[in-house]
């Protein structure tokens, strides 16, 4: 590569080397694009390679359309959803957990009549008393229900609520550096009535991290903090009351604060992101989740669907359209959001996690820079199509890694920005190259691309510095060819006949011209000049242009033998064709001569 090229290179190099320290602080900003396109990768992954369905003691009992339809519109009695977990009890439930919560007082309790003033109003207290002895308070029947049994209540982050944190009935330990502040922030809470706490065997969250990801499930808090403490989410407490722990430990990072690595429930290592966020390896939505709450409530269905509860974490939730809980997950499917928590514990039970450790985002810009290098290096030092397989291979490379990554390691690793990334780089690289690097090349082809053989081309092409276009004085061999003759020639012969004539025969001198490496300076009229050892140096250079002279002869003689051409010329008396060719070597100068418009690559001087 000759100095000019290589200064060149060197300064689309650092072209290229800008774009990528721009996209790298671009990434840095992480905005909402590449968060988009990085999480749509990330669920294009899930969707080629879900998770499989495995037979594990998860199951949801749905308040469906169906169990709407037989026992009449939401929201339920407590008394029959005390009936519920007394029969989800029956059938040996490891853990009920609601993905309900119960704020207030049943409307529909018959307890309340006693507390209608418009009804009791009349009645002396004694006739009251008597009338709230006599009715069941349908929350009290539902904590009776509760009472004892594994059950799990939820509540939820609902800011604007009087109520500011939720109850905990588990201890929380922690190592590492402080990271109470790591959680999402819970600001007030929607909880349960106070006589249903008291007596429910754990509480967990419910709320989904559906802001920050464009309104798909998939990441769950585990945790949740006011400040001071955490508060677990609804498939961590079940997970808890499952195995009868009474406390989680937190494993924070050693290096920074606010910033967690796992959670160890039990027998269980959870790890989760920094913020205790859980990622969801979605399998598909399955009936055999499910069963509908109608069939458990009524009682008669007891022996066939005790295999499927006993020893199961039961969710209770529902998939009714009307109820407005139905969430998008990584696979395009459209699920109960009841079935998400479910499906956390099934990654836990299964030790089938994905994970997104703080090294990751790093590695990916850290393989984005080198491949960008390497694909602007076989840009600017070799060609734009080597460059386009280099990037084939960065893409491919990046594709596999992310693949293998995931289906291997459950390792979520990002290969949307450095793919886009790498065919920006491509498209600014080779761009840079076409308009500033190869111009030099393109100057070169317009000037002597008609002039000179292919091989003098690309000798040109690739030594530039080698040419003096400004002008040099060189020893050259001139040759002059003409027609004998010609203005007869061109009295005697029609334009119709005489253009073609001369068409073809300065053709093929200009063939045996260009055969020997000889350089045509221009066309005068029936005549070519033409010369040797310029723009480039050639060995010899009064040879080829002896052998270019005798294949013009050769050429002359070959027309001659034609016989339309023979018939044309012998009617008017000007067969046989004669050429002319005159040789001459010495010094002359040489270079770029014309107007500043104009200009072509000549020779001038006593030789010339």
């Amino acid at each position: 590569m000759t100095r000019t090229g290589t200064r060149k290179s060197w300064t689309g190099v650092a072209t290229g080397v800008a774009v990528l320290i721009s996209l790298m602080f671009l990434r840095g900003y992480d905005p909402p694009l590449l968060q988009y396109l990085r999480n749509a990768g990330f669920d294009q992954l899930q969707r080629i390679w879900p998770r499989e369905k495995q037979d594990l003691p998860v199951r949801i009992v749905d308040i469906d359309e169906a169990s709407l339809a037989k026992l009449g519109q939401w929201p339920w009695s407590r008394q029959k959803l005390g009936q519920l977990v007394t029969e989800l009890s029956t059938m040996g439930a490891a853990v009920i957990a609601f993905d309900i919560v119960f704020p207030e007082p049943d409307r529909l309790s018959p307890s309340r009549i006693a507390g209608d003033p418009d009804l009791v109003s009349r009645l002396s207290p004694t006739a009251r008393q008597e009338i709230a002895a006599s009715f069941p308070d349908n929350d009290e029947i539902f904590a009776e229900a509760i009472k004892g049994r594994p059950v799990v209540l939820a509540f939820s982050n609902a800011p604007g609520n009087e109520r500011k944190v939720p109850p905990r009935t588990a201890g929380f330990a922690q190592t590492g550096l402080d990271a109470s502040k790591a959680p999402p922030l819970i600001q007030s809470v929607a909880a349960n009535l106070e006589k249903l706490e008291s007596v429910a065997a754990g509480f967990g969250g419910i709320n989904l991290d559906l802001a920050r990801e464009q309104g798909i499930a998939r990441r769950v808090p585990m945790l949740w903090t006011d400040g001071t403490g955490f508060y677990p989410s609804l498939a961590l407490e079940a997970l808890r009351v499952v195995q009868g722990a009474s406390t989680f430990v937190v494993n924070a990072s050693e290096n920074s604060e606010n910033a967690i690595d796992s959670i160890r429930v039990g027998d269980f290592e959870i790890p989760v992101a920094e913020d205790s966020g859980f990622t969801l390896r979605y399998r598909p939505n399955s009936p055999d989740t499910y069963v509908s709450a109608y069939r458990v409530i009524s009682g008669t269905e007891r022996e066939a669907l005790a295999p499927l509860i006993n020893g199961s974490i039961v969710f209770i939730g529902t998939s009714a359209a009307g109820l407005l809980d139905v969430r998008t997950t990584s696979l395009g499917e459209t699920v109960p959001g009841v079935l998400v928590h479910a499906q956390v514990v099934e990654q836990v039970l299964s030790g089938d996690y994905l994970i997104r450790p703080q090294w990751v985002g790093g590695a990916e810009l850290l393989a984005f820079f080198i491949l960008g290098l390497l694909l602007i290096a076989a840009i600017m030092f070799w060609s734009p199509l080597t460059g386009a397989a280099a990037g084939i291979a960065a893409l491919a490379i990046l594709t596999f890694a992310s693949a293998y990554a995931f289906r291997s390691l459950g390792v979520l690793i990002d290969s949307t920005f450095p793919i886009l990334g790498i065919i920006l780089t491509f498209l600014a690289t080779v761009a840079f190259r076409l308009l500033v690097t190869d111009s030099d090349r393109r100057m070169l082809r317009n000037a002597f691309g008609h002039f000179v053989s292919p091989d003098v081309l690309h000798e040109i092409e690739s030594h530039p510095d080698s040419l003096k276009l400004g002008g040099e004085v060189k020893n050259i061999t001139v040759l002059f060819v003409d027609i004998r003759g010609f203005t007869t020639l061109s009295e005697k012969l029609p334009p119709e006949n005489l253009v073609p004539l001369i068409n073809t025969l300065l053709d093929r001198w200009s063939n045996s011209i260009i055969a020997q490496g000889g350089t045509i300076d221009k066309f005068i009229g029936d005549s070519i000049m033409a010369f040797w050892n310029a723009p480039l140096s050639k060995d010899n250079h009064q040879y080829y242009a002896a052998l270019a002279a005798l294949g013009i002869r050769h050429q002359t003689a070959e027309l001659n033998a034609d016989e339309a051409i023979g018939k044309i010329l012998k009617e008017r008396g000007q067969w046989p064709l004669r050429c002319g060719v005159g040789m001459c070597t010495g010094p002359a100068c040489v270079g770029n001569m014309g107007s500043q418009t104009r200009f072509d690559y000549s020779a001038v001087g006593e030789t010339a």
